[in-house]
């Protein structure tokens, strides 16, 4: 394990791929906020501070499903935020290692010791995407073969997750998604909630904070890359990322010097 951290830690860094996200840095207090994913968060060295519904844990390893409302307090210490896929495999690869609670988060992971770990070697080996990715597979993401009890990929879900990403700037309703796989609108609305813990709005708000961040990583600017997402304005985009992720954009992505932004493939 790594000593707590000190001003010499390596720049924080934000891995982007396909499916999934890593956050690996330092952070503060956040305010109340509800993520768009599902996310396993490591203290990496010290317990993190959690709330929910009035239930205050202190752990080194989360596992927080889409939808449930948090205070999460790292007291400026490095942590490890990980955004997994969307359809539910990567939640279905940890419930069985983690402790339920009656809130609906989960928490002290059974691979907790080496999943930190790697977190630290890839943070302070300042790993490139391609090899993060690689090395976390089997650990915190499952292998891309790897069957998971539980889990079963619905084609339909997968289907309209795929439609959203190809045009995030486009509000397709519900209705025109169903009608692309063969659902009513309301059944679809029940299918990818109970699919991937959000309804198909917040989904696609999650979506092109992801687009606005690798747009950022390519040299767009903050307003550009915001209104090439699907956002109204730079204002909405704040307002979004301060309530999934509960802190401003400009905290994350305009500190080039602070913040690593790499993109990864197809994963």
């Amino acid at each position: 394990m790594t000593s707590p951290a000190t001003s010499a830690v390596p720049a924080s860094t934000l891995y982007l791929w396909r499916q999934r996200t890593l956050y690996l840095g330092q952070i503060g207090r956040l305010t109340p906020l509800s993520h768009g994913a599902h996310t396993l968060w490591f203290g990496l060295d010290d317990h993190i501070s959690l709330t929910v519904d009035g239930q205050t844990f202190s752990a080194r390893s989360y596992l927080i499903p889409a939808g449930i409302t948090f205070c999460a307090d790292a007291r400026g210490k490095r942590i490890g935020c990980c955004f997994l896929d969307p359809l539910g495999k990567d939640l279905r690869f940890h419930v069985p290692a983690m402790t339920a609670q009656s809130c609906g988060v989960y928490r002290d992971s059974r691979r907790e010791a080496d999943q930190l770990e790697i977190l630290c070697a890839l943070h302070e080996g300042q790993a490139e995407a391609a090899q993060a990715y690689a090395r976390l597979q089997g650990l915190i993401f499952p292998g891309d073969a790897e069957r998971v009890a539980g889990f079963e990929a619905d084609a339909r879900i997968d289907r309209v997750v795929e439609l959203i990403r190809s045009d995030p700037a486009d509000n397709l309703s519900n209705e025109a998604l169903a009608e692309q796989v063969g659902l009513s609108g309301d059944r679809l609305q029940r299918l990818f909630k109970q699919t991937t813990g959000i309804p198909i709005r917040r989904y696609r708000l999650w979506h092109r904070l992801f687009v606005t961040s690798s747009m950022m990583a390519m040299g767009s600017t903050l307003t550009d890359a915001a209104l090439a997402a699907g956002f109204s304005d730079s204002s909405h985009l704040t307002h979004v990322f301060k309530s999934m992720l509960g802190m401003s954009p400009s905290a994350v992505l305009r500190g080039s010097r602070q913040v690593r932004i790499l993109l990864g493939g197809d994963n």
